[in-house]
């Protein structure tokens, strides 16, 4: 499913909450397997580079109205394939008051942080984390709960989790505990994570790949599918392409 060369390009109709309130948009999660650098922590142009590792990539994309301006902002999880270990993430963000841009790069057993902010305080700067052996980034959800292991029983298991990145803030990691369980029902997986702000829940396909095809976050935001498409979408760059692939039966995932 995943070494197919294509993409999962999910598309959903999403409130996503901004100064406590929701706000109505499209929000874009893209799921990709693509051959990295280890040493660069980037997509090699040579896909056959003798070192490069295989890794699975997210892209959360947001496009959120508030009023007369707009939050526009991507974030980037990158997991390696043979061991789930996260190797990097990355923010750009901009909100018609400034631009920033975060990342942590894995180096060993830390990640190094850095970011560079339009805040007071907050420019730039540089700093060693340190992730517990069950920790992980709150980003990192829509995709880790879709690879619990749902054939055994559903006992609750805990994690330590931090918060998310996506903001234009330069982020305090603060790794808390946080009960992770889920119920099966016959068509569905509700996978509820309770965590310090709240409790989320994953609304996924039972079967497998386990498409993510509701998302009610603690905050109020909230994501539900719209649609789901398996494309090389790199290669619909053209006008009216987004029409195309959308009305293409062989694209689409089964509602």
């Amino acid at each position: 499913y995943w070494a197919d060369g294509k993409a999962e390009f999910n598309i959903y109709d999403a409130q996503i909450a901004r100064y406590g309130i929701p706000r109505a948009c499209e929000v874009l999660h893209i799921l990709v397997r693509e051959p990295f650098d280890p040493k660069q922590l980037v997509k090699p142009d040579n896909p056959n580079q003798p070192d490069a590792v295989p890794v699975l990539k997210l892209n959360q994309i947001l496009h959120v109205p508030t009023g007369l301006y707009v939050y526009q902002q991507m974030h980037s999880n990158f997991w390696r394939v043979d061991n789930a270990q996260l190797l990097k993430f990355s923010l750009a963000s901009n909100d018609s008051c400034g631009n920033t841009f975060k990342e942590a790069r894995r180096e060993g057993d830390r990640f190094v942080y850095e970011y560079h902010t339009y805040w007071d305080g907050m420019a730039d700067g540089k700093e060693n984390l340190s992730v517990p052996p069950n920790g992980y980034f709150y980003d990192e959800l829509p995709w880790l709960v879709r690879t619990i292991d749902f054939q055994k029983a559903s006992t609750p298991f805990e994690i330590q989790l931090a918060g998310t990145t996506i903001n234009s803030k330069k982020d305090a990691f603060i790794f808390r505990p946080a009960k992770v369980s889920f119920k099966t029902s016959e068509r569905e997986i509700d996978v509820a994570v309770e965590h310090a702000a709240g409790t989320d829940h994953f609304i996924l396909d039972r079967d497998f790949p386990n498409l993510l095809r509701q998302w009610n976050a603690a905050d109020g935001s909230r994501l539900k599918m719209k649609r789901s498409l398996k494309v090389a979408y790199w290669n619909y760059n053209k006008p009216g392409d987004r029409e195309k692939a959308l009305a293409d039966p062989m694209l689409r995932h089964p509602d």
